[in-house]
């Protein structure tokens, strides 16, 4: 999957990237219109293909009717722009599905369970890029718990679409290491340590 670009990897071409900029001005300031020109400018599409997506855009309701060349207006409220902000933020969902699956996956929980890559980062952009699980088991680990993190790197690997690699540490300190300072700690939450 590609994490940095989500959108216009899944549609691909002039509408992918049309979305993708309209979602960031969205999220910027979703009052204020968009002059054509700005947008295509945002999206590197030709006028010709903005035109065409506008218009398919407004029949969905996503922006507010316009004549051709007229400034672009977003329907803020519509819920697929919603939806599509889920989608261009990925790494909020990858922190999520880690967690779900360690919950459902690992008995016990994990000491501690960290996330490092370029899927943890948002910058994937391929699927060979990995997702790296960084665990410190717990204290009175099962003699399977092993084979548990394995099943549990597969079944990610599966749900996100990329490499998921594990490294077992035997101290929060080995973790710390490994992860480096950019990685997110999945498990315990933040301030339960």
């Amino acid at each position: 999957m590609n994490f940095r670009t989500p959108i216009p990897a899944l549609f691909p071409g002039a509408s992918g990237r049309i979305v993708t900029a309209l979602t960031a001005h969205r999220a910027e300031n979703a009052e204020a219109p968009l002059t054509p020109a700005e947008l295509a400018r945002d999206a590197s599409v030709a006028a010709t293909q903005l035109e065409a997506t506008l218009f398919r855009l407004g029949l969905l309701g996503l922006i507010e009717p316009r004549g051709r060349g007229a400034d672009v207006r977003l329907v803020a409220g519509n819920i697929v722009w919603k939806a599509l902000d889920g989608l261009a933020d990925l790494r909020r969902h990858v922190v999520e599905e880690v967690r779900e699956r360690a919950a459902a996956d690992l008995t016990p929980a994990p000491a501690l369970l960290a996330i490092a890559g370029p899927v943890a980062d948002g910058t994937a952009t391929h699927p060979a890029d990995v997702l790296e699980l960084i665990v410190v088991p717990p204290p009175a680990a099962p003699g399977d718990w092993t084979e548990q993190t394995e099943r549990m790197a597969a079944r990610l690997s599966r749900h996100l679409g990329n490499v998921v690699t594990l490294r077992t540490a035997a101290t929060d300190a080995d973790a710390a290491r490994w992860a480096g300072p950019d990685a997110f700690l999945v498990l315990p939450p933040e301030g339960a340590r």
